[in-house]
């Protein structure tokens, strides 16, 4: 109790601690990460994170739905069982996991230099892998490298630049040879004019 025997007041910064660290706790998630043994650092909800980490994520997510599958059936299982969505939810939302986590990482899987990028093993360098430099790699980044077949550029822009600029050039000499071709019976014309002039004067 404070000096005049009041009660002492709770300040708002406190209260909402307190609220905060009791909303934080789920004791179905605490309990599947325990169970699968999911790396904690690895259970934060953020999509604000690395590609790397959001990499870490997916496999862990794979790790744990291997696992839980296996003590399902060895019925090791001790509680009901998880959801698919309860299982995503311990490392990213529903719905950005079905965008971009699982689409992405499924297409990068074909490439072994960009897993190894994404694993952070040694030796793999950005510029090696992405072929561009950025401060920081994102998800819209790795839609662009898959689309363009494993690289930032695509391989047949050059092609199709060539073809391009062949098409042109075909457009081009063919106009030419047309304004040869018309140039051509414009001077047959004035020959034969000038030919019918002569002869009406040698007629006369």
């Amino acid at each position: 109790m404070d000096d005049d025997g009041s009660a002492p007041s709770v300040t708002p910064s406190v209260t909402a601690s307190v609220t905060s660290s009791a909303s934080a706790v789920d004791p179905f998630k605490s309990q599947l990460i325990e169970l699968l043994n999911v790396p904690a650092y690895l259970t934060t909800g953020s999509r604000d994170v690395t590609l790397q980490v959001a990499y870490q994520k997916y496999k862990a997510f794979l790790v744990a739905s291997t696992t839980l599958d296996d003590m399902v059936a060895k019925r090791t299982w001790p509680m009901k069982r998880p959801s698919r969505t309860d299982l995503i939810e311990l490392f990213v939302g529903k719905s950005f996991f079905h965008s971009h986590y699982r689409p992405l990482f499924t297409r990068a899987a074909n490439y072994p230099e960009m897993v190894a990028w994404l694993e952070e093993k040694p030796g793999s360098v950005d510029v090696d892998v992405w072929g561009v430099k950025k401060d920081s790699y994102t998800f819209s980044h790795l839609s662009v490298w898959l689309d363009n077949g494993g690289g930032w550029e695509s391989d047949n822009a050059d092609e199709e630049s060539k073809v391009t600029k062949k098409g042109k050039g075909k457009g081009k000499a063919k106009d030419l040879g047309k304004g040869k071709v018309k140039g051509k019976e414009k001077d047959l014309g004035e020959v034969k004019k000038h030919k019918k002039k002569e002869s009406s004067r040698k007629t006369k």
